[in-house]
């Protein structure tokens, strides 16, 4: 959903500065031909410089990274499991997903109604008996409407075949099939499905509708017509109307501004057209500069050597197939990525009942490889709770479904990942402080010493050393952990360290 969300904000953005260089500039001095296709070059290029936001980042492969990815925390209460289907009823009635299911419901209508519209035409046209005239495919509609044209055919009311006028309103129509007005109709319609909530969509939508008839206006008194008959017919049909969205009607409104532009003389001024038009080149690249720019992590240098840098661990003997990647060019990826990861937790982790009464809570750190085939294997501890809550954490990781595999240079591998798994109980059986302190736990990081309670915040061992810069995690237990004065003792070292020892 925050993709999409991306992706709206960006593409508004850019609607945006469309909607206000075509009613500053090109409006005024291009002619209704160029008009109309800034327009739609404009719409069409929104469109895709806002699909960028769904193109996934490529990452260059550092030596730096050598620790095993870390995913966002799942956070586990003593309402998981079966019970947490409650939270989910309350979090599907958020201000976020409430405005998102709105917007996808109002886009869906209006779908419907675009569709509704096609269809009613393209039934008519199936069913409804025509007449060739004057090179044109009539439909003869019995209702007193507007004339209209859809593609390739005309629809006029039976009253209107034997007027005298029949001849210059097929003319009209004639221009609106010869320049595929239809297909604009239908483009803008999608754009008002879709971005129904922005003003510059509806803005533009008009202003394009104005162009097509500005445009079939001007062929039709290119054909030497008499500019003051043709005038008195519209203003004739003007009360007649029409009800279809992708149609093109002989009438449409505002007459004023149609008459307005036929007794306007238009000076050609390509130099201040094409200077309007291009106007909207640096305003659309620096947006997408801000679009493209993601701030990440200061770059660290390359070593001099040139040597690959593939950042593994090795387990069993050093053949590539046993290889464990930390770092690739493509992460695996949870079916349904994120939330359905946090979901899939979420939903099937439950609170063990001995540590909810024993009161013991706190962060589990699990590490397991995703397979080249997706399956998931090497589940371990790397920091546990108790046997009960270590087992349960295991139990849901084990239970994960195949991920999207990650890949190296275009072939699957097989990638390890750490994830943090935060067991916290509600405030009514929270333990009181002297419990905590019993349960707190050292942590020794070089020569340095640090005391944690046990229930902190992932953020709390961050701000004792960032996660980018860990290299090993052990975790001590039992008389090992006894030989310090405390239950647990957990031993990190960093990545230069292990990188001294190691002759790098």
């Amino acid at each position: 959903m925050e993709t999409l969300a991306s992706y709206v904000f960006w593409t508004s953005i850019y609607l945006a500065v469309l909607g206000i260089v075509q009613w500053s500039i090109p409006r005024r001095s291009a002619t209704p031909a160029h008009n109309r296709w800034f327009i739609l070059i404009g719409l069409f290029a929104a469109l895709m410089l806002g699909l960028f936001v769904l193109v996934p980042e490529q990452h260059s492969i550092n030596s730096s990274t050598v620790s095993a990815y870390l995913l966002p925390e799942v956070v586990v209460g003593t309402s998981s499991g079966l019970e947490y289907s409650k939270q989910e009823i309350y979090e599907a009635f958020s201000t976020q997903r409430m405005l998102f299911y709105t917007s996808l419901g109002i886009s869906f209508v209006l779908l419907l109604r675009l569709l509704a519209s096609i269809i009613f035409l393209m039934f008519r046209i199936r069913f409804n008996r025509s007449v060739i005239r004057h090179g044109c495919t009539i439909l003869p509609v019995k209702k007193q409407t507007s004339p209209f044209s859809f593609f390739g055919f005309v629809f006029i009311p039976e009253s209107l075949l034997s007027d005298s006028n029949l001849h210059t309103i097929l003319l009209h129509e004639k221009a609106h099939m010869l320049k595929k007005h239809s297909i604009d109709l239908i483009f803008t319609e999608l754009w008002t499905v879709l971005f129904w909530f922005h003003p510059a969509v509806w803005y533009l939508r008009r202003e394009l509708k104005m162009q097509h008839e500005y445009e079939a206006d001007q062929y039709v008194i290119n054909a030497s017509l008499d500019k003051k008959a043709y005038q008195k017919l519209l203003l004739n049909l003007s009360f007649s109307g029409y009800n279809f969205l992708v149609a093109n009607p002989f009438n449409y409104s505002p007459l004023k501004k149609r008459i307005m532009m036929m007794n306007k003389e238009i000076r050609k001024n390509r130099l201040q057209t094409v200077t309007g038009m291009l106007l909207i080149l640096p305003l659309f690249f620096t947006i997408f500069m801000l679009q493209s720019f993601v701030p990440g992590p200061e770059e660290v240098p390359e070593p001099k050597e040139e040597r690959e840098v593939i950042a593994v661990d090795q387990v069993g003997d050093e053949h590539e197939e046993d290889v464990i990647f930390t770092v690739v060019e493509e992460q695996p990826k949870f079916p349904g990525g994120e939330d359905a990861r946090m979901q899939f937790m979420q939903h099937n982790l439950k609170y063990p009942e001995m540590a909810k009464e024993a009161g013991i809570q706190g962060t589990v750190f699990v590490s397991f490889v995703v397979e080249k085939d997706g399956s998931i294997s090497n589940v371990k501890i790397l920091r546990g709770l108790s046997a009960e809550v270590d087992k349960e954490a295991v139990r849901v990781v084990e239970a994960m479904p195949d991920w999207v595999p990650g890949r190296q240079r275009g072939e699957e591998v097989r990638v390890q990942f750490n994830m943090p798994i935060r067991f916290t109980l509600d405030e009514e059986t929270d333990p009181d402080e002297s419990k905590m302190l019993e349960r707190s736990y050292l942590i020794i990081i070089g020569d340095e010493q640090h005391t944690i309670a046990d229930r902190f915040d992932i953020q709390e061992l961050n701000d004792i050393i960032p996660v980018e810069e860990i290299g090993h995690i052990e975790m001590l237990t039992g008389e090992e952990a006894k030989s310090y004065g405390y239950d647990r003792v957990i031993k990190i070292s960093r990545k230069e360290e292990l990188e001294f020892f190691r002759g790098e």
